[in-house]
């Protein structure tokens, strides 16, 4: 893969309300911004240089913020992360707002823009909370599309305004302690969630 082919890699978001009774209520529907993190680990990909499994290039884990509207008009390829993702003040509770939550969650370094791990918004800490995408929930479209359907069931996320989305690489260094990258980005228009129905971020990679 040439360098323009990374360049030119892109995406698409659609996110939905998925009510009990089964009503969908698609809400957003726009291109996302592919960061340069998705560049920095092809590149490590096909140079065959950081990680020796092909298991830890792949698209595993994305987090959910709640900062986007800062961003909304100044986001681009060079965010390394989002602007305030769940999990750095109250922990893993910020998905799991539930005993009934079925978001499995992860704890793990963030890569920096350097390759380096990313502290917390205090500067203190460098585990990050991520939201595992389960195998059967990555599609492959056609030769060249694939389909990560992020599912944040009615239990999840409560009592929260969330705005920003973000895909993450699996460990591309191949650290013995994960160290993910931001891939694909999109602030969005504030959602307040609540146990009145599930969200489904259907997010297309066009490679």
């Amino acid at each position: 893969m040439k360098n323009a082919d990374i360049i030119n890699v892109s995406g698409h978001l659609e996110i939905y309300k998925v009510y009990e009774n089964g009503d969908e209520e698609l809400f957003f529907d726009e291109a996302n911004t592919i960061t340069s993190g998705m560049g920095v680990g092809l590149g490590l990909l096909y140079a065959g240089s950081g990680a020796d499994s092909i298991d830890n290039f792949q698209i595993r884990y994305f987090q959910l913020g709640v900062g986007g509207d800062d961003r909304l008009e100044s986001y681009g390829v060079s965010e390394t992360f989002l602007a305030s993702a769940l999990g750095q003040v109250n922990g893993t509770s910020d998905y799991n707002s539930s005993q009934d939550s079925v978001v499995p969650i992860e704890t793990h370094q963030l890569m920096d823009w350097d390759g380096g791990a990313l502290l917390d918004s205090e500067g203190e800490r460098e585990l990050w909370n991520f939201a595992l995408i389960s195998d059967n929930a990555i599609k492959r479209v056609d030769l060249n599309s694939v389909t990560y359907i992020l599912y944040v069931d009615r239990n999840s996320c409560n009592n929260l305004t969330l705005n920003e989305v973000g895909l993450f690489m699996k460990n591309p260094l191949g650290n013995a302690t994960y160290r993910s990258n931001l891939v694909a980005y999109r602030p969005f228009a504030n959602v307040e969630k609540t146990d009145d129905f599930s969200l489904i971020f259907k997010w297309t990679l066009n490679f």
